[in-house]
């Protein structure tokens, strides 16, 4: 059986407020997801000019899922990322655990906290 991940991604703008869900399969574990997954949407959100174009390219990819499939889903690890475009405040959360990024995540910063996350 696969591995399941649920990410629910939550955005703040002045533009834009709410929530987005992705799930997907070989990922099973917090950090395979934050290394895998929520990595390029954080540095996604971090390098584009406006909040609007993010959104529309996850659209167009067809990545999200509704929020019934997300709450249906039997996953093995559920995680989420928060940013508030405004402050430019980005964290990755599993549980009860909040890994906060500084104004704009940078890889290498991510990959640390895929560290911790392996540790």
């Amino acid at each position: 059986m696969a591995e399941t991940y649920a990410l629910r991604v939550q955005i703040e703008s002045h533009e834009y407020d709410g929530e987005f869900y992705l799930v997907g399969d070989g990922y099973g574990t917090p950090a395979d997801v934050l290394d895998n997954v929520a990595a390029d949407h954080l540095l996604q959100i971090a390098n584009a000019p406006r909040i609007e174009e993010y959104l529309l390219d996850v659209l167009k990819h067809g990545e999200n899922t509704d929020e019934a499939e997300y709450e249906a889903t039997d996953s093995n690890v559920e995680c989420w990322i928060h940013v508030d475009v405004s402050y430019q405040r980005y964290a990755f959360g599993v549980g009860d655990s909040v890994f906060e990024f500084s104004s704009e995540p940078t890889k290498s910063e991510i990959a640390s906290t895929v560290t911790q996350l392996q540790s």
